[in-house]
């Protein structure tokens, strides 16, 4: 046998540790936090991987803020935690080059067969649509028929086959990996690279990303990266064994340390060591971390401005100033461009000397009626015309005319009209891009009503008042006819006393019986403008004693003392009552203000109301019995007197 020369002995010895170093340069020993459970601040768990030996794991040290803390033990993550896998396998057309298919198929079959007993593997493809071949089982046959199910498609849907394999975790209790192959880019997907981060984000899920080299790749190692996954790409398809065997093998070397952690006040630093190779991540206190982003979060500076504007009521504000300002936008352009082209000159013109009407001129008192109006452009004035015509047909005009009238409002019906449905259009629309269709038709149910209760709240408010005074403003007209007055005297006398409603009321049926018309009706008018039954039977008694005669002085008193006696008996009824009527009111108010007060601190609370179906019929519900309920107790309070 002949004997090597020392030399060469040497120069083999220098090249296997030159060979040596070199690998360990290439691969060099990793250590990252994966996950930290700080839920329990008593025994803060840390999940972390170390691709060194596990003999070097029991050198851990754990720093909290930059203190050595007493941390347990380090223990392999599959002692206390199974691993959960998905393996999403890119099934396009392109995998059939080379045969790639086939050699991802025999590595995912191998990785099946080298799983760990505990280890839950689910099995995804992906083309044109996304498939669950397998669901989570650890039975390694059942997940080998699975891989060999899978076929070819056109297309490559990534980002979708990545949301819905963080979709398949749901809440099982498992340490939560997703590791895809894919040989291209994204062709295709519904969901975006941001969405398939936040899918996985959201599941607390890590992705191992692996593939051959193309433009597309980076995207997915980017998410990797995010997610405290690992990126690896195969030159060829022979070596994509060697590449799904380092990601299992990264899967393996997993540990578990907890510790009770000493500083629970804000973001908490901690630093693992192991030997010269060290990692850092942060967390908060009765947090769960996970991912690479997650553990180490960003300061971002706080927006300026009041706090209130920056959350849900800001929001609503800005909805409706823009509302308000496109409004007035379209008013002013109209204003602009379709206004009247009559000058200042034009309308003042009737009231110089020696001026004779035209037939050009139109009629002038309809030019000024129409300056008086809240309408004073053409385009505008047809809307209010068409509306008023629209809702004469439907004999809608003459019950707002009346409603009006009974709360003094000085609107004309046909504006009131339409300026009525324009809001609930604008404001309609701004409440369905605000909370959605079926809480903005909610609002618009609101919004619709709110005039209508407004309008019927100064009618009654009004005809209390005037039927407040009725009785002395008859011993009063009583007091002026044993003076020597006539009723039409003493009513204008009257009329220069009282305070208003009242007041204005008899002042106006002077005016009316001046131009014409006869007492009798003005009186009447006055008791339909008031609603009020009590001056319809003052009138009865006054045109039976015209037509019959009498004293009617003292039928004037009479109908006073009998008219002040039942005011103090509503008066009665009105404080018995006053409790239920102040329950019922704040029983209307109390489901609309509380609901407005979580809307505004905590809008995410009441969100299943309005995005669930089943939220939205028992919101319903509970507004029709709620309504049930309020007009229930309204009439039991309410005694007609």
């Amino acid at each position: 046998m002949r004997k090597v020369p020392a030399v060469l002995l040497a120069v083999v010895a220098f090249m296997s540790m030159t060979s040596a170093g070199m690998a360990s340069a290439q691969d060099p020993i990793t250590l990252e936090v994966r996950q930290v459970d700080a839920t329990d601040t008593g025994q803060v768990k840390v999940v972390f991987s170390y691709s060194g030996e596990r003999e070097n794991v029991g050198d851990l040290v754990v720093r909290q803020a930059g203190k050595v803390v007493d941390a347990s033990e380090a223990v392999p993550l599959e002692d206390q935690q199974a691993l959960g896998i998905v393996l999403l396998i890119d099934a396009s057309g392109s995998m059939e080059e080379n045969a790639l298919i086939e050699r991802v198929k025999e590595a995912a079959r191998t990785f099946v067969a080298q799983k760990a007993v505990t280890d839950q593997i689910s099995v995804v493809s992906f083309n044109s649509a996304v498939r669950v071949e397998q669901d989570f089982t650890a039975d390694k046959d059942l997940l080998t028929s699975a891989i060999d199910k899978i076929a070819l498609g056109p297309a490559t849907v990534l980002y979708d086959g990545i949301v819905r394999s963080a979709e398949l975790f749901g809440d099982r209790d498992l340490q939560r990996n997703v590791v895809v192959f894919s040989d291209g880019g994204d062709s295709g997907s519904i969901a975006k690279a941001s969405e398939a981060l936040g899918a996985l984000e959201g599941s607390n899920a890590a992705l191992f990303a692996i593939g051959v080299a193309n433009p597309g790749f980076e995207s997915l190692a980017t998410i990797a990266r995010e997610t405290g996954g690992t990126s690896g790409v195969a030159s060829d398809a022979g070596s994509v064994d060697s590449v799904f065997a380092g990601v299992q093998s990264t899967l393996r070397k997993q540990y578990v340390v907890d510790f009770a952690a000493t500083d629970t006040r804000g973001v908490v630093p901690i630093t693992l060591t192991i030997g010269s190779t060290q990692t850092s991540a942060e967390y908060v206190s009765g947090s769960l971390e996970a991912g690479s982003s997650g553990l180490r979060p960003q300061v971002v500076a706080a927006p300026g401005g009041p706090a209130f504007l920056r959350g849900q009521l800001g929001l609503t504000l800005g909805i409706g100033l823009a509302v308000i300002a496109g409004v007035l936008v379209i008013y002013a352009l109209g204003n602009i461009f379709f206004s009247g082209d009559k000058s200042l000159t034009d309308v003042l013109l009737p009231y110089s000397e020696n001026y004779v009407a035209s037939a050009d001129d139109g009629d002038a008192d309809d030019d000024l009626g129409k300056q008086s109006s809240l309408v004073s452009t053409p385009v505008l004035q047809r809307a209010v015309d068409a509306t008023g015509r629209l809702a004469q047909r439907r004999g809608v005009l003459t019950l707002v005319e009346t409603r009006l009238e009974h709360a003094n409002l000085p609107l004309r019906a046909p504006e009131a009209l339409f300026f009525y449905g324009a809001s609930l259009v604008i404001f309609g629309i701004g409440a369905v891009a605000l909370v959605g269709v079926f809480g903005g038709l909610f609002m618009l149910v609101f919004l619709a009503l709110a005039p209508v209760g407004v309008v019927s709240l100064l009618a009654s408010r009004r005809r209390k008042a005037f039927n407040s005074q009725l009785p002395d403003t008859l011993q009063l007209l009583a007091s002026t006819l044993r003076a020597g007055f006539s009723l039409m005297q003493g009513i204008e006398a009257v009329s220069q006393e009282v305070a208003e409603p009242m007041g204005r009321e008899l002042r106006r049926v002077v005016t009316e019986a001046r131009l014409g018309r006869p007492l009798e009706e003005a009186l009447d008018a006055v008791a339909e403008r008031t609603d009020s039954v009590d001056f319809g039977w003052a009138t009865m008694a006054i045109r039976i004693q015209r037509e019959v005669g009498g004293n009617l002085s003292e039928l004037l008193v009479t109908v006073g003392e009998t008219m002040t006696e039942r005011e103090r008996l509503r008066r009665d009824v009105n404080s018995l009552v006053a409790e239920g009527k102040m329950s019922a009111y704040v029983l209307g108010v109390l489901p609309f203000g509380l609901g407005f007060f979580i809307w505004i601190s905590n809008p995410g609370y009441l969100s299943p109301l309005f995005e669930e179906k089943v939220g939205n019929i028992m919101l319903a519900a509970a507004f029709v019995w709620m309504l049930f309920g309020f007009f229930w107790m309204k009439k039991i309070i309410e005694i007609d007197i």
